[in-house]
């Protein structure tokens, strides 16, 4: 039984060995069969060069975007490596894109407003806002983008926009006296050659005193002896809450209060039995009389 076993499995050896060295070097001639190089991980330039040397033919495939792997990089092939195929067969390399860049939208004639929902769709973000001056575009309108319309950014680029100021009226801008104490505000506000005008005072969390609020804003223009309006904070008034001790005093003093009324009241509602009495002697002593 063993030498059977040893024979069989010689014959196998055998014939493994046959397949490998004579039958499928003879197949892959006859059938001019070529096995497809692994080239995932590889450059795309070095790649397409070792599966021209064997005979195929590369086709660049679509980008796939992996901020993981460097911009070029094969991540996959179709079909996959150590394969065979027939000679002059093309090959798909799917490379990496690198990160994934954002086309940069067109902001100008946008409302500030509208121009940070437009950016934040796209996972960008506004960075520094400068105002100025224009008779063409209305208040907080976009004039300007630093970073023009249709570039490519990556994720989370801060865009700087030129907003618009509205029309000047006048040669002094209105200083910022947000965050200044009153009394601070008050001579910041002469000494640019304007008045304190209307002064509002608002229950706040701030500290007293100080400027939450101002109108005109700040920057904008204005001419000598213009009023400017301000808010100021003041203290929140305290609403004073009675203690049980006083609520239950109340109570008790207010029961007290109550008692002697009741016994008036229920004296009022005793019945008098003195008269009914009186009446029965009357007509006792009217028959003894008449007796």
């Amino acid at each position: 039984m063993l030498k059977k076993l040893l024979i069989i499995s010689g014959s196998l050896i055998v014939l493994l060995l046959l397949f490998n060295s004579v039958i499928m070097p003879w197949y892959v001639k006859h059938m001019n069969l070529v096995k497809v190089p692994s080239v995932v991980g590889m450059n795309f330039i070095d790649a397409k060069r070792v599966i021209e040397e064997s005979g195929l033919e590369v086709k660049q495939g679509d980008l796939r975007y992996d901020e993981t792997k460097p911009i070029g990089q094969v991540i996959e092939q179709v079909p996959i490596g150590e394969q065979f195929v027939k000679n002059g067969r093309r090959v798909y390399l799917i490379v990496c894109g690198g990160e994934q860049l954002v086309e940069v939208p067109r902001l100008i004639s946008k409302t500030l407003r509208d121009a940070k929902f437009t950016l934040e769709q796209r996972n960008l973000k506004i960075g520094d806002v400068v105002k100025k001056f224009s008779s063409e575009y209305p208040e907080d309108v976009v004039i300007s983008q630093v970073i023009q319309p249709g570039s490519k950014v990556k994720k989370s680029t801060t865009i700087d926009l030129i907003v618009s100021n509205g029309i000047q009226t006048g040669n002094i801008i209105v200083p910022e006296l947000v965050g200044k104490k009153l009394e601070d505000a008050k001579k910041v506000i002469t000494d640019a050659k304007l008045k304190v005008g209307k002064i509002t005072y608002l229950a706040s969390d701030l500290p007293p005193g100080q400027v939450i609020d101002q109108y005109p804003k700040k920057e904008k223009s204005a001419t000598e002896n213009s009023e400017i309006e301000l808010i100021v904070a003041k203290k929140r008034k305290e609403v004073k809450k009675e203690s049980d001790e006083e609520i239950n005093d109340n109570e008790s003093s207010n029961t007290d209060k109550e008692k002697p009324v009741e016994k008036e009241i229920k004296k009022e509602k005793q019945p008098t039995k003195a008269p009914a009495n009186n009446d029965k002697e009357k007509k006792t002593k009217e028959g003894t009389e008449n007796k």
